[in-house]
């Protein structure tokens, strides 16, 4: 090894960790391909037996450093550990200097301590192994009570120790009955890495992920938890359930049969597919509404016993508030009208083209959602749908002002749902990728016919599914967003207009 864990945490770096519990090879093998600075083998909570862990230890170690926490503070448990060839030990439930000293003697060979020769992986090259290791692999304590806390700076003191580390968890049940972050666990925490700095020996803390352990290394932590197999497995599937599933709704279908919907941009595009495919579902009634006279009566001569064309400009409000009390029965508001001009933020001539489009794409929507709730809530609760775009999720700088404004639109339906869910009304946001109409003409990437769009928005609808997808382009973003954002920015990045 070049720089050891130890030696990089004496030197300020904080290094991440990544826990397995599961006692899969073939997980921890997943997992180092992240290249992680760590891996934790969890033997005291985990589902590891010897063999596996030895199998384990020996597919990661040349691509990330194996650590395994110990069952218990046992020189049998302790050399188990390092015969496998982990490179560091972290000790559990350590109270008090005494028995924080017991591990670091079972974990170093004489004259340091009192660590027995053997084991197969260390036995295949015995003297270069005994001359490192115990200057190399670190020996870890971990401070889970009270108790603890109160003797941090003892243990920490204690010599040939490499490392205090916060089991946040336990603390958390002891201080306040529950593992879940509280303002008493984060005093703890603070008191044990102060007394660490005291002491000049690194503190580490246990972190559920990596947004909190961001935080603790800004704090000082030089070693930390982003994310364990148990959780990291768990979150993704249920992630991935709710989105096939309902999107994360609870309040159930919306039929589009039988039902009067109000659909706005309806003269092109989006907007004329959506009253289309509304008609093919069974509509009662469909509001399409355009700008200007006249642009809607080729499509409403299509279905002229359902679909009546109205004049319609979101950004009037006045027209607005009167649109909703003209249109009574309506159950299922979609907002379509939107515009884009197609330009990044720092290329615009002025400010005009943002103007508008957040003008209509946010304070447009915004109207016609705080003007048809009322009606929605008289008619039993319905639906709102919003169309908004996967430049809502992650933007494109070539039209950078566009994606500010669907991003805006995305906040206000999620902003939406709570208040409107005590009136039974479902808020449906649909994020497209690129759709081939007027708006993305000059543009050279693949793009998804609109009717495919208003086909997956009426599925949405008879679904009760929140947060829709359409395309490929969409669920890719989307699921790069769930697995990597990071990667997902940069290849947006990438992106040039024609």
């Amino acid at each position: 090894m070049t720089t050891t864990i130890a030696a990089r945490m004496r030197a300020g770096e904080c290094i991440g960790s990544i826990w397995l519990q599961s006692g899969s090879t073939a997980i921890a093998d997943m997992v180092a391909e992240a290249r992680p600075d760590a891996i934790v083998f969890d033997v005291q909570h985990g589902l590891w037996p010897r063999q596996s862990l030895f199998d384990a230890i020996a597919t990661v170690r040349d691509r990330t450093t194996p650590i395994v926490r110990v069952a218990e503070n046992t020189d049998t448990a302790i050399c188990e550990a390092l015969d496998m060839g982990a490179e560091g030990v972290i000790v559990p439930m350590v109270n008090t200097p005494e028995e924080a000293a017991r591990a670091v003697a079972a974990a170093r060979f004489a004259p340091q301590g009192h660590r027995s020769v053997g084991g197969i992986r260390t036995t295949l090259a015995i003297k270069p192994y005994l001359a490192r290791a115990n200057r190399d692999l670190m020996i870890a304590v971990m401070i889970e009570t009270p108790a603890a806390v109160d003797s941090a700076e003892a243990i920490a003191r204690t010599p040939g120790l490499d490392m205090v580390f916060v089991g946040t968890g336990d603390l958390g049940v002891a201080y306040t009955g529950a593992p879940d972050p509280a303002p008493e666990t984060d005093v703890a925490v603070a008191r044990v890495l102060d007394a660490c700095s005291r002491a000049g020996v690194p503190g580490g803390v246990f972190c559920a992920y990596a947004s909190f352990a961001i935080e603790r290394r800004r704090q000082g932590a030089r070693f930390v938890s982003i994310g364990g197999d148990g959780a990291l497995m768990m979150m993704g599937a249920k992630q991935a359930q709710s989105l096939f599933a309902t999107g994360g709704n609870t309040l159930g279908a919306r039929p589009v049969s039988g039902a009067t919907l109000f659909v706005s941009g309806a003269n092109r595009g989006i907007g004329r597919e959506i009253v289309r495919a509304a008609v093919t579902a069974g509509a009662t009634r469909i509001y399409a509404a355009s700008r200007t006279s006249g642009a809607l009566d080729d499509l409403a001569a299509e279905a002229p016993e359902r679909v009546q064309p109205v004049v319609l400009d979101v950004t009037d409000h006045d027209a607005v508030t009167a649109m909703a009390s003209r249109c009574r029965d309506v159950s299922i508001l979609i907002n379509n009208a939107g515009v884009n001009h197609n330009v990044s933020l720092l290329t615009a001539p002025d400010l005009a083209g943002a103007r508008q489009e957040m003008e209509v794409n946010y304070f447009g929507t915004l109207a016609m959602c705080r003007a048809f709730a009322p009606v929605l809530r008289a008619n039993g609760g319905g639906a709102i749908v919003n169309m908004e775009s996967i430049l809502s999720r992650m933007p494109l700088h070539i039209m950078g002002s566009l994606c500010a404004s669907k991003a805006a639109g995305l906040s206000l339906t999620q902003s939406l749902r709570g208040e409107l869910r005590p009136h039974n009304t479902l808020v449906v946001a649909i994020m497209p990728g690129a759709v081939d109409t007027r708006m993305t003409a000059g543009q050279d990437f693949p793009k998804e016919p609109p009717g495919r769009i208003a086909e997956a928005l009426v599925d949405a609808l008879q679904r009760g599914i929140e947060d829709v997808y359409p395309g490929d382009m969409a669920g890719g973003v989307a699921a790069g967003l769930a697995l990597d954002p990071k990667a997902v920015e940069r290849q947006m990045a990438e992106i040039r207009s024609a």
